[in-house]
């Protein structure tokens, strides 16, 4: 919305909806279809479940902008389209983790569903940037049923994790509060967030993109589109360079302490 009113959109001369899926599939299908019935005139989709639903129903036929799609491969070939990024910068992430944890020599759990298209990918990124670190290991566990999250979780845990790192899966994150952070806090196993939100409810840290830029560049390309420009005009954003941010509350629950190497921002309530 800030993105839109930006680029000089009067929200009052447009009706506004929201709706959300609550990460089922069905429904993002099911709302999408909704929008694309009502001829919208543009269709604003986050995360790349939603994104995938909407341009799916959309064909082509509506416009639709995506926000927060990780892996914008996963959107090639769909017309009409376009969005922002939002693609972690795990280099960074492993900066932080290491700098809290006081060690290299890592073994880090990841929990990534099957339903993320996306998720494979940072599965792969997050292997790559810890072949730096001499004797880090990622071990990674797929979940195809949320109600499977618990057992994944103690599984990793059992198999030696030192801490887990999340990713951008909405699954997964989905479930951070309820499942996995009572597990991890009990066990006294740190999990670092792949962005803000997620250091604000329990994660202990993060190097997190500023999920405002992300989201004002998808509504500074829904306003273009609204002043007439072809969606398929109009490049996509990609939000890269990240902050540092930390729960001070989690870092003492966990008896981690907070390094002076790095340069972080305490968001604990």
């Amino acid at each position: 919305m800030a993105g839109l009113e930006e680029s000089g959109i009067d929200l009052d001369a447009y009706t506004v909806e929201y709706l959300n899926s609550n990460f089922d599939a069905s429904v993002s299908q099911s709302q999408a279809n909704t929008f694309v019935n009502k001829q919208a005139a543009v269709i604003i989709a986050i995360a790349t479940p939603s994104a995938v639903a909407a341009a799916n129903a959309a064909d082509g036929k509506v416009p639709v902008v995506y926000c927060a799609v990780t892996d914008s491969t996963t959107m090639e070939n769909y017309e009409n389209l376009t969005g922002s990024s939002d693609i972690p910068n795990f280099e960074k992430q492993l900066e932080v983790v290491t700098a809290f944890m006081g060690k290299t020599d890592l073994t880090i759990g990841v929990l990534y569903s099957t339903e993320e298209s996306s998720s494979p990918f940072q599965v792969e990124q997050l292997k790559k940037a810890a072949e730096a670190y001499a004797g880090m290991q990622i071990l990674d566990s797929a979940v195809s049923d949320i109600t499977t999250i618990d057992t994944k979780t103690n599984e990793l845990i059992d198999r030696g994790v030192d801490c887990f790192v999340n990713l951008l899966d909405n699954t997964i994150v989905g479930k951070l509060e309820t499942n996995i952070l009572p597990i991890t806090n009990d066990h006294k196993i740190p999990v670092f967030g792949s962005e803000i939100e997620q250091v604000k409810v329990g994660c202990a840290a993060s190097a997190s993109i500023d999920y405002i830029d992300v989201g004002r560049a998808a509504g500074k390309a829904a306003a273009e589109i609204l002043g007439g420009k072809s969606a398929s005009e109009i490049p996509v954003s990609v939000i890269t360079e990240p902050a540092n941010y930390y729960n001070s509350e989690v870092c003492e629950l966990l008896g981690l302490t907070v390094p002076d190497t790095i340069d972080a921002t305490d968001v604990a309530e």
